[in-house]
């Protein structure tokens, strides 16, 4: 589904797998509410798409929350979270906190609430995209792709 099956199974550690699957699970979700969204004319096409470019960009800075390496003696990609990490989550969650401060001032209700959210569907996808290339470079590095 997200990478050929020889490589889930026998270079990617179960945590990993779990996570990007949980990921792209959740981001399909949203996806699907934000359709509906657009839809129902809470949201114009136009601003959801800027919302999910905005979120993916964010994504890949919040993709960095994780550290993608190889570990030896498992012979696995297994991710860890790393001091700056826990620096860009802090980040991540001020902004998921304060933005309706920040977009309040141009949306308001339903639009201002499904724009947040195609925010979020970015970031989901960026996220999924990020963690996803940085297990694809390490197996490109250690030969196994």
């Amino acid at each position: 589904m997200f990478f050929p099956k020889i490589i889930s199974k026998q270079y990617l550690d179960e945590g990993v797998l779990f996570r990007t699957k949980l990921i792209f699970i959740v981001f399909l979700m949203m996806l699907f509410i934000l359709i509906y969204d657009i839809i129902d004319s809470r949201l114009r096409f136009l601003l959801a798409f800027a919302g999910i470019l905005i979120g993916i960009g964010l994504g890949f800075i919040a993709g960095r929350m994780s550290k993608v390496q190889w570990h030896e003696q498992k012979k696995k990609v297994i991710s860890k979270m790393d001091g700056l990490g826990v620096i860009i989550l802090i980040t991540y969650l001020l902004f998921d906190y304060y933005r309706n401060a920040i977009f309040g001032h141009w949306l308001q209700g339903a639009t201002l609430t499904s724009f947040g959210f195609s925010i979020l569907t970015g970031i989901m996808l960026g996220r999924f995209l990020s963690i996803k290339m940085d297990i694809e470079d390490v197996l490109k590095e250690k030969k196994y792709l």
